[in-house]
């Protein structure tokens, strides 16, 4: 299956995914897909962010 989703884009895996929310193992898959496809710039954050810290991210962003 996961042959498959490599030749799908990223707007086919997040729509794939949606609409198979609760299947886990293929969303699982799909998800490994697109997230192996990452940019290695892409900024990342913590999950646990204070909404004073992630407006500041945004007011650096505009």
């Amino acid at each position: 299956m996961s042959e498959s989703f490599q030749n799908l884009t990223h707007s086919e895996l997040k729509a794939y995914i949606t609409a198979h929310r609760n299947d886990e193992s293929a969303c699982h898959a799909a998800l490994k897909i697109l997230m192996s496809r990452r940019s290695e710039n892409t900024a990342k954050y913590a999950y646990d962010i204070t909404d004073e810290e992630m407006k500041a991210i945004f007011q650096e962003k505009l």
